[in-house]
């Protein structure tokens, strides 16, 4: 299933400078030529036919500037920003006018000839009284910020110039400014006078236009970018799997043009198109029906159009249309885009004012762009897994669009609704459900940056060896990332019971019961380790998954990519200091944490830790989970764990399976709220250098809660040291145990996140997790010698 992007044509594909030089030529020949107002009185009209000479004379009658408000202002079409310009000017020379003088020209009919004669008498009258020309053209800016029109964006304007004009004349003024007034049609066929030029309006209209000699601004339009740019930018989209469509206020004749004279038209997929022809006819079918809807931009009809011109109802498509994507420079883009669910690409090329960008902005647009040369590698990157991932939290309705857009082309799977749940816990994952065919399905993903290995989610493997297990419907694997979608699983996670009881808010499941369910689940989970262990080969045993969570962390890239070159500021008792400690001058230093000395730096201990935990070496090994901490596990009738999510499940060691369970549900509620941990943390931080070195003297107040202590003590009596018992009664325990356990214990709060992530983490935290990792690295949980007695004393 190919995902469509609608483009915007002008401002996006092609320039506009074309269709500005016709809309104040447009202005101009209203303004002086005598078959309309002739403001000056002046007796004959000649067409200028020059490219620059036209140029000028147009941005002298309609400045860009003000161009670019109406197109800021979701005026999206060419010709409904000379109208408004024409509007704005005929009111205000109407309000010069006395009132006597103005009698005569009710009712306003400005597209008639025998009205337009009158006008003209009228303006002579006024000029001779002055015996001067007079200053009839309006001076400053558009009225749109009178109150009259506040809050109007697009055609909306247009239909209060009705209202703006009765307020300004003192007269009741219907359907004469409005955007369905016979006056908006004069003006746009005076515009494709201007616009075509005479030989091809000719052809077009089958009748000459009023006034001849003109050479048709369509022969000046150039590309926005060089052909051979968009060329290859269509090219890349297309190869990628994506169809083109346009949704532009040209109509077809129009649009086609410049498209085939640059080699482009055959890029765009002629299903896809919607041009204004397809709005027209839309509104005259309406008119029928007694509805008068504009369908224009900022309205969603023509982007709906584009994704499907079978003819259903906009609301038909808004519940059932695929993801899809609008790139377009204008806020009338921007608004019918989001109003018809797509994910929005705002380019910058069109917006060429301050006020222009500022508004653009203000439609907040899912991504923007400079131009569409930068679409292809924009794609790419909101495709990936981590940008959803990151996006969910601070922009979660943006995160299920574009997740959205995922499933279909990474899965050919087309959603219905998809809801993120953001949870704390989702510290490198994501999950949600979605919705088809009116059932309901739960999704989880895990990103792995720098991820080495391809292997994941063997939940066949745990089900088969006697895990709990929630069975996926569909897996998908690709480097680095992997998505699971579930059957919908309505049992609570045990990380939101664990942390209702640790916040005293109101638990539905008591202390006692979460500590029960913890043993049997450490009871079961020994049965499982005795009953699948055997020795595995150093070959066998590198390829394990779970050795993604410790070694390949340590080695891979993220220990670089969190902290190289980073520096993090000193915490006195007063707070923050002036002063900074480079991470990498930080690995030399000697810790004390709470009047406790360490031996081993934290540059000693990576060091070590990416000798001791190399995955290469043989091992008595077991089939697990390797990382069923509480986010990935569900209680069950208040009883039972329930696993899911198992992204690196396997053959592995046993000790390293029991890491990072073991450390998230006891000592990581500060890493899976920052914020509030910081609130009530005291902590300081004093650097001290002497003889022999720098030492860092840390002072926390930081202890896990009662709940954790005692999921803690269950989990060693019931699970470790049985286990180390096992182990050793099987001449499988290694010698090195104390140290491996320790240096993976370290791998969890150093590289489970960036600590040295500001925006996330406050400095007191990253003070707090760095204290941890040294801490645990140096001694791990207990005095080993304590647990290994302890283990062979329960193991009698």
């Amino acid at each position: 299933m190919k995902t469509l992007i609608v483009f915007d044509l002008d401002g996006v594909i092609t320039s506009e400078e074309a269709y500005w030089d016709a809309a104040g030529l447009t202005l101009h020949e209203l303004l002086y030529s005598p078959r309309y107002w002739n403001v000056t009185g002046q007796s004959g009209y000649a067409p200028v036919t020059d490219p620059e000479e036209s140029r000028r004379l147009s941005r002298a009658t309609l400045p860009e500037e003000e161009i670019l408000l109406y197109k800021a202002l979701a005026l999206n079409s060419n010709w409904d920003t000379c109208y408004a310009a024409v509007c704005w000017r005929l009111i205000a020379l109407l309000e010069q006018l006395p009132p006597t003088t103005r009698e005569p020209l009710l009712p306003l009919q400005p597209w008639e000839e025998g009205w337009l004669a009158r006008l003209r008498e009228a303006l002579a009258l006024q000029r001779a009284a002055f015996g001067q020309e007079c200053q009839l053209l309006p001076t400053g800016g558009p009225p749109f910020a009178e109150a009259l029109f506040a809050g109007a964006v697009g055609l909306d304007l247009l239909n209060r110039y009705d209202a703006f004009a009765s307020s300004r004349l003192g007269l009741p003024i219907e359907g004469v400014f409005s955007r369905l007034s016979p006056f908006w049609d004069f003006c746009r066929s005076l515009f494709q006078e201007w616009y075509l030029g005479e030989a091809l309006y000719s052809r077009t209209y089958g009748h000459p236009p009023a006034q001849t000699g003109k050479s048709g601004c369509i022969s000046f339009e150039r590309p926005l970018l060089p052909p051979e740019t968009l060329r290859e930018t269509l090219d890349t989209l297309r190869a990628s799997g994506y169809a083109l469509g346009l949704a532009t206020g040209r109509v077809y004749q129009e649009a086609a043009l410049p498209l085939q004279a640059y080699d482009l038209l055959s890029r765009f997929e002629a299903e896809h198109i919607c041009t204004y022809d397809a709005v027209e006819t839309a509104e005259a079918a309406l008119r029928l029906r007694g509805d008068t809807t504009l369908l224009g931009k900022p309205h969603p009809f023509q982007f709906l159009y584009a994704l499907d011109q079978r003819g259903p109802s906009a609301d038909e498509l808004a519940r059932n249309k695929p993801p899809f994507i609008v790139v377009g420079d204008s806020s009338g883009d921007m608004l019918g885009g989001r109003a018809a669910g797509a994910v929005t690409v705002a380019t910058l090329s069109g917006a060429r004012s301050e006020e222009a960008r500022r508004r653009l902005l203000a439609c907040e647009p899912d991504f923007v762009i400079e131009d569409v040369r930068h679409l292809p590698s924009l794609l790419a990157e909101v495709e990936r897994l981590e940008t959803i991932q990151r996006l969910q939290f601070e922009a979660r309705a943006k995160a299920e669009r574009l997740l959205r857009l995922w499933f279909v082309r990474q899965l050919d799977l087309l959603t219905e609704q998809v809801t993120l749940t953001p949870r704390p816990v989702s510290l490198n994952s994501f999950n949600g459900t979605y919705e088809q065919d009116g059932e309901r399905y739960f999704f989880k993903t895990h990103v792995e940056e720098q991820g080495t290995l391809s292997e994941y989610y063997h939940a066949e493997l745990l089900h088969e060896a006697g895990y709990n297990m929630v069975l996926p419907l569909r897996v998908v694997r690709q480097e680095g990332r992997q998505m699971v979608i579930y059957p919908l699983v309505r049992w609570p996670v045990m990380f939101d019971l664990m942390r209702a009881v640790e916040t005293g808010a109101p638990a539905p499941i008591s202390t006692e019961t979460l500590v029960a369910a913890e043993r049997r689940a450490c009871e079961r989970l020994l049965e499982i380790y005795r009953a699948t262990g055997r020795f595995s080969s150093a070959d066998e045993h590198a390829t394990a998954p779970v050795h993604q969570l410790f070694w390949h962390r340590l080695t891979g890239g993220r220990l670089s990519s969190f902290y190289r070159g980073q520096a993090l500021p000193l915490l006195g008792p007063a707070g923050l200091s002036q002063d900074e400690l480079r991470f990498e001058d930080l690995l030399r230093c000697r810790w004390v944490v709470n009047g406790e000395l360490f031996s081993r730096t934290l540059g000693e201990l990576l060091e070590e830790a990416q000798e001791r935990l190399h995955p290469r070496q043989a091992a008595m090994t077991i089939i697990g989970h390797g990382d069923a901490h509480f986010g990935n596990v569900f209680l069950e009738h208040e009883r039972d764990y329930l696993y899911f999510d198992p992204a690196f499940a396997g053959r592995h060691a046993a000790l390293l399976d029991v890491v990072k369970p073991l450390y998230h549900n006891v000592f990581a509620s500060w890493m899976y709220f920052p914020r509030e941990t910081a609130s009530t943390l005291t902590l300081s931080v004093v650097l001290r250098r002497g003889s022999d070195g720098e030492r860092l003297e840390v002072t926390h107040s930081y202890q896990p809660a009662p709940i954790r202590q005692a999921i803690l003590a269950t989990k060693l009596r019931t699970l470790l040291r049985p286990l180390l018992a096992w182990l050793k009664d099987e001449g499988a325990l290694p010698t090195d145990w104390e140290r491996w356990l320790a240096l993976a214990l370290l791998c969890c709060p150093l590289l489970t996140i960036n600590l040295l992530d500001r925006g996330r983490i406050p400095t007191t935290v990253c003070w707090l997790g760095l204290a941890q990792a040294v801490a645990l690295g140096n001694l791990g949980l207990l005095p080993w010698p304590e647990l290994l007695a302890a283990g062979a004393e329960d193991g009698a």
